[in-house]
């Protein structure tokens, strides 16, 4: 019996789950606002918010925005992914001196709402407000951030985030 293995699995499993609970919290707290206040209303407020966390977590990056150090922005990325990269699967796709392409092939907050049964369309509406945490990351570090590509979308095999420097 390999009882580190065990132990880490224990964790990533609990990891996993924990960003299921997050992305069916994002979806309740997405319903009842919706029903409060209509659905843009409730995206810009929960993008607001989310926006605002990803600030903070964008903390760590901001010393290699400021010596536009693209490698290490993707080193960072790649790095700090939960459970070395197991749920989100991170990479970096492409690399010059003014961007990087980043890419997650998969995400557990997607996973999660489509296995509780939620239409694409809610499925995208959802993925827009969570990636408020990646805008307000890259953002607040003083990069730019396009989304290209993003796994909530139908059809999306995986997110894509184009980031360059100022």
């Amino acid at each position: 019996m390999d009882t580190d293995r065990d132990d880490l699995e224990q964790s990533r499993d609990e990891t996993r789950a924990a960003f299921e609970n997050r992305a069916l919290v994002y979806a309740a707290l997405y319903e009842e606002l919706s029903d409060e206040l209509g659905q843009e209303r409730a995206s810009e407020v929960m993008r607001r918010a989310i926006y605002r966390r990803g600030v903070e977590i964008g903390r760590k990056y901001r010393a290699a925005a400021a010596t536009r150090d693209l490698e290490e922005v993707g080193r960072l990325f790649c790095d700090g992914s939960p459970c070395q990269g197991a749920l989100f699967e991170p990479g970096v796709e492409e690399l010059d001196d003014e961007r990087t392409v980043l890419s997650m092939a998969s995400c557990p907050l997607v996973d999660a709402w489509r296995e509780s049964g939620l239409d694409p369309e809610e499925i995208d509406a959802l993925c827009v407000i969570a990636a408020a945490v990646d805008e307000g990351t890259f953002e607040g570090a003083g990069l730019e951030l396009t989304f290209l590509d993003r796994l909530g979308r139908p059809g999306s095999q995986r997110c894509l985030l184009e980031i360059t420097l100022p």
